[in-house]
């Protein structure tokens, strides 16, 4: 408890409402966009003897996810207070070209010479759910009780799955190749490579620096009327305290009456 003189308790029940509600609103109207990303892999087949070089380019045009969260758990308690929640990717698309260039050598060369594959594709977002906790700092005011967020640096990872008619399309093309030119784009297998790419995902930063503050009312009046007569109160607020239940606002209270408390009132009801 503070050791001030009054002691203002405010339920946590009012607090934690108040803070889910935020958090939520704010999660749930955000999407996360990638644009121009581009990855890439390069070998070489070999047959006994060395017969080309590939190197395959995955342009990532642009991908999207929107985010949508769980109920957040609010703790308090120990002076701290704690926020949990899961935050679903919960949908989103994207689309990319994908670029097989093979630069055939020796016998190779002469066989099956160059070759290059280029296709667009497109497919959704993977749906997956992240465990999101930060915290809150509180201050306070003769008015409110001020909760500022505090989260580290959180990232989400997108994960595309193509679209079977964009797969069925590229792998048509691939089936066309015949000879050494069939047995290199089986050897490279450039759809595997293309899935194995795409598999580790996207990072994107959750952008929470956008939750904003958020204020719980304490209800301390500064000026006030008692049997007609101006009481003014000068509030000074000092210590919080924390509990599971309630948050404590200490604060040190003089109290001044007549021409000065009157004074007071007016300046507080001037428009």
């Amino acid at each position: 408890m503070p050791t001030t003189p009054v002691r203002v308790g405010i339920p946590t029940t009012l607090a934690r409402d108040l803070i889910q509600r935020v958090v939520e609103g704010f999660v749930d109207q955000v999407t996360l966009e990638l644009k121009n990303l581009k990855v890439k892999k390069s070998g070489t087949v070999k047959k006994v003897v060395t017969l080309g070089q590939y190197d395959l380019h995955v342009i990532i045009h642009r991908v999207s996810g929107k985010l949508k969260t769980g109920k957040p758990e609010v703790t308090f308690g120990a002076n701290r207070v704690t926020i949990a929640l899961p935050v679903t990717v919960a949908s989103g698309s994207g689309n990319a070209t994908i670029d097989f260039k093979w630069d055939g050598k020796g016998l190779a060369d002469a066989t099956c010479g160059d070759m290059e594959v280029t296709q667009e594709v497109s497919g959704s977002v993977r749906p997956e759910t992240y465990p999101v906790s930060g915290g809150l700092v509180l201050s306070a005011t003769a008015e409110q009780i001020l909760a500022e967020p505090r989260f580290p640096l959180i990232k989400v990872r997108l994960k595309v799955n193509p679209s079977a008619e964009s797969w069925a399309a590229v792998q048509k093309i691939l089936d066309e190749k015949e000879g050494l030119c069939g047995y290199v784009v089986d050897k490279v297998n450039v759809l595997g490579i293309v899935q194995r790419l795409i598999d580790k995902g996207f990072n994107v930063r959750l952008p929470t620096e956008k939750i904003k503050s958020m204020a719980v009312p304490v209800g301390i009046e500064p000026t006030m009327e008692v049997r007609g007569q101006p009481v003014a109160l000068a509030i000074r607020l000092g210590q919080l305290a924390i509990t599971e239940h309630v948050i404590w606002l200490g604060a040190d209270v003089s109290v001044s009456t007549g021409a000065e408390a009157a004074a007071k009132l007016a300046a507080r009801e001037a428009p």
